[in-house]
């Protein structure tokens, strides 16, 4: 199994030969990433290097007005680097987690939903903390 790294750079190969200078842009950037959160203090996972950048993305976006070209320019940006991160679940794929959670949970013990959090960010590390934590607590409410 190639790494993310692996992968980045023969990609960034493939899209020099194409002279594509949007996605060697990106490419640059993530590979950077990766590169600068090895080498820190405290090193960080080849993925983490990668969301936390998408993550900058993200946030750079709320910024720009939305008819600016900085916010295309960041949004283009930030669908390249979307290919190299996990996909996110469906609302559906995150409900089945959910209700198996709270199925297996003993009719008298109160329902953890920090445990049910963290499984679904640890199998699903681009899903929007915020809207899953509102699907568990409607869940939750539900089973009362």
């Amino acid at each position: 199994m190639t790494t993310i790294r692996e992968t980045l750079t023969s990609d960034l190969k493939q899209a020099l030969k194409n002279h594509d200078k949007e996605l060697t842009g990106v490419l640059r950037m993530l590979i950077s990433a990766i590169q600068y959160g090895q080498t820190a203090a405290k090193p960080i996972a080849e993925l983490d290097a990668v969301l936390s950048y998408r993550k900058q993305l993200l946030d750079a976006l709320e910024m720009f007005p939305k008819e600016s070209e900085k916010y295309t320019q960041t949004e283009n940006e930030l669908k390249l680097v979307e290919k190299y991160v996990p996909r996110a679940p469906t609302e559906q794929e995150l409900f089945e987690i959910i209700r198996n959670k709270i199925s297996q949970t003993p009719p008298q013990e109160k329902i953890n939903i920090g445990s049910i959090m963290k499984e679904i960010k640890q199998l699903y590390p681009t899903c929007d903390g915020k809207a899953v934590m509102t699907l568990i607590q409607k869940e939750v409410s539900l089973n009362k």
